[in-house]
């Protein structure tokens, strides 16, 4: 009985997690959209990065703004950490296949090339 009481407070208490303002989610979007400009910025700009550079940058700043969306928007920044470690892990193993198959096949011209 003792460990249905504290199972039911832990739940009350999660479902109590910190409730953000309006306001809150417009400052978020407006973080979001500076570095979307940023992004776009850095693709007219490319040819001062380099190459490498780049795709260093677009990866980190592709990093953050979805690591903003998934924390915010998606409310898991007051989720249990094992929610967390559920998505963070996948992402990362997603970021870094990706960032390997660029680096093996960025010297590659295709089909016709």
């Amino acid at each position: 009985m003792a460990n249905h009481e504290s199972t039911v407070a832990h739940h009350e208490e999660h479902a109590h997690h910190e409730e953000h303002s309006t306001a809150f989610y417009w400052k978020v979007g407006l973080v979001l959209a500076i570095v979307t400009a940023v992004e776009v910025a850095a693709f007219v700009y490319q040819d001062v990065f380099g190459h490498v550079l780049f795709l260093i940058l677009l990866f980190a700043l592709m990093i953050a703004k979805g690591a903003g969306v998934v924390m915010y928007f998606m409310h898991l920044k007051g989720d249990f950490k094992i929610f967390q470690f559920v998505f963070i892990v996948p992402f990362i193993f997603a970021v870094t296949l990706c960032l390997a198959m660029l680096t093996l096949l960025s010297g590659h011209g295709g089909i016709a090339g």
